[in-house]
């Protein structure tokens, strides 16, 4: 790959080349953004580019050379990407690096250590990271992504150079659909008006799993009846355990009022997102008002919010289902 293969993010890119041109790059990135937008790919292929052997004025990576090769086959010696093997990343893990970064690359000019999900470290680890970050070393360059940098200390926020991600163009992702998964374009173009800017939403729509959640959710959705209470209590049992897959769900909920509220305001198919299940948008916003809908999207993301934060599932869903307006 080069940076012309990556899907968006002009900006972000000139940014890193022109510190590669100038002799620039720092010590430590943080890549902060949407998950799945494109963070730790442009993570990567900024690695390729430092560390390519015929980058040149390019500043860029050539995909030919020997250290090219390795990185796409993840074999080089000299980059080292760091995930959480359970909930967190543990101090052991941010040791290891350390140790590493003690001695010269091996090949390269420098060795780029890229933490994923960077705020699951612990306490621990992310206290033992920030000592690395205090004292820098010139032949060692890290980066951190992150969709989730408000759960990072100030500490570490503050040693690094902030790269922040906006969701991609519902055109960008449409593209990639069509051009990297052989998507018929009408398709594509439904899913990435659906992903919220993020390819990695987009391809997770897709599964045979998430489509028929979506119908699910679609048929609650346009129920005249859900606003009973057994019928509230079904739909945060609908929406289930599983952490990904609730966010999942309450994003496309919250869709479902999002497109209401612009259609009962415009009356334009053509700005609605659920394009593709038009009649429960027309359900919504015949029997809510705009009032309601707005409500009922800050009660939604008050509930994402505080899922994220680890609250009990069941009575975060079950206390919004009860303060959404039907």
């Amino acid at each position: 790959m080069s940076f012309a293969n990556i899907y968006g993010h002009h900006q972000q890119i000139n940014m890193l080349q022109k510190a590669m041109s100038r002799n620039r790059v720092g010590h430590s990135y943080l890549f902060s953004g949407l998950s799945a937008v494109g963070k730790k790919a442009l993570a990567l292929e900024f690695a390729r580019a430092l560390d390519c052997e015929d980058a040149g004025l390019r500043q860029d990576a050539c995909d030919a050379c020997a250290s090219c090769r390795k990185m796409m086959r993840g074999i080089h010696p000299d980059l080292h990407v760091l995930e959480a093997q359970t909930q967190f990343i543990r101090i052991e893990a941010v040791r290891g690096i350390q140790d590493q970064m003690t001695f010269r690359p091996l090949e390269g000019r420098k060795r780029i250590i890229i933490i994923d999900d960077a705020d699951k470290m612990n306490e621990a680890a992310a206290n033992a990271l920030l000592k690395t970050l205090e004292e820098p070393s010139a032949d060692n360059l890290l980066i951190l992504v992150t969709a989730r940098p408000f759960w990072l200390p100030q500490t570490i926020l503050s040693r690094c150079r902030h790269v922040r991600f906006n969701p991609l163009a519902t055109e960008t992702v449409a593209r990639f659909l069509t051009e990297q998964k052989r998507m018929e374009p009408a398709k594509a173009s439904a899913l990435a008006s659906l992903s919220g800017g993020s390819i990695g939403r987009a391809l997770e729509m897709d599964s045979e799993d998430m489509i028929a959640f979506r119908a699910g959710l679609s048929g609650l959705v346009r129920s005249d009846g859900i606003g009973e209470p057994m019928s509230r209590l079904a739909l945060a049992s609908f929406l289930g355990q599983d952490k990904k897959r609730l966010q999942q769900g309450l994003s496309l909920l919250n869709s479902y009022f999002r497109d209401a509220l612009v259609y009962k305001e415009t009356w334009r198919a053509s700005m609605v997102i659920n394009a593709d299940d038009l009649p429960a948008v027309e359900s919504l916003a015949g029997r809510l008002e705009s009032g309601q809908l707005l409500h009922n999207i800050a009660v939604v993301e008050k509930s994402r919010q505080s899922l994220d934060m680890n609250t009990n599932k069941s009575l975060t869903l079950e206390a919004m289902a009860f303060k959404l307006h039907w």
